[in-house]
């Protein structure tokens, strides 16, 4: 076995490993620390692949700025707290979990068979590198759903902002009030 397939099996048992963590753990906190190791295997799959740019984004976008937020919100947020979930969620929560996993086996299939088609071929994205190809797609065919994305996530952060700042306003008023 070489070590690119050796290093692959290590890091997706990992993060299979990791996921169930995720799913399992109680206590939040290790919840979290498993999602960061999650994300981190999930990033070495990537550069295992050959797909660098994508396994330094998984890392600085996901495993970094997404897990540090998550932290943030746990540790800021009473309601994150130790608070179990309503089991009646549990009805809408498991047949859209299902639909959303026949989804995903379905794409993952279909894209095993559709992998070798594309505008790349492989010996384009070696001469001209992962990062110019994904760039060259990204600014070109993908340019306005890039850009539509780009604006959803500004308008959330924006939302997220002014309803934090509602309610941790509403609250130090209520303290000055009442001392």
């Amino acid at each position: 076995m070489e070590l690119t397939s050796l290093s692959f099996w290590i890091f997706s048992t990992l993060a299979v490993l990791s996921a169930i963590g995720v799913v399992f753990l109680k206590n939040i906190v290790y919840a979290v620390l498993s999602l960061i190791s999650t994300l981190i295997m999930v990033s070495g799959l990537f550069f295992t692949m050959g797909a660098e740019l994508i396994g330094a984004l998984q890392i600085i976008i996901y495993a970094v700025a997404i897990v540090v937020f998550y932290v943030l919100v746990i540790s800021t947020v009473p309601e994150f707290k130790g608070e179990t979930i309503d089991p009646n969620y549990m009805f809408v929560s498991l047949p859209v979990g299902f639909l959303i996993f026949i989804e995903l086996a379905y794409v993952s299939l279909y894209g095993a068979w559709k992998s070798n088609v594309g505008m790349f071929t492989s010996e384009v994205i070696k001469e001209m590198g992962n990062v110019k190809a994904v760039a060259s797609v990204l600014f070109t065919k993908y340019l306005f759903p890039f850009e539509v994305a780009s604006i959803i996530l500004l308008v959330a952060m924006i939302g997220a902002i002014i309803i934090g700042k509602k309610d941790h306003v509403i609250e130090e008023e209520a303290s000055n009030g009442s001392l």
